[in-house]
């Protein structure tokens, strides 16, 4: 697997954040409503780089103070993320 990710614009507007060697399994997909692209005045992109930041940001420290490495994070999530959906309101 590549340890290269990309942040990219799908067609329909889907922004997802996938590895560069895997475009059929998007590691996050996010989707703006029309009021909010509204709102973004197209800078959704942007805006979804600044959310995939933050949220690397927020994990990317163990408990422990160690550094997480991604590759190991995304493998060892990838079967319970498929599990079911999860929405964070």
């Amino acid at each position: 697997m590549s340890n290269y990710l990309e942040l990219t614009q799908l067609p329909d507007g889907t922004i997802v954040l996938r590895r560069s060697d895997d475009h059929e399994h998007p590691i996050v997909k996010i989707e703006f409503s029309g009021e909010s692209k509204e709102f973004l005045n197209g800078e959704e992109l942007s805006v979804a780089k600044e959310m995939i930041r933050a949220g690397i940001e927020s994990v990317s420290v163990s408990a422990s103070g160690n550094a997480i490495d991604f590759d190991d994070f995304f493998d060892s999530k990838q079967k319970s993320l498929r599990k079911k959906p999860i929405t964070l309101h």
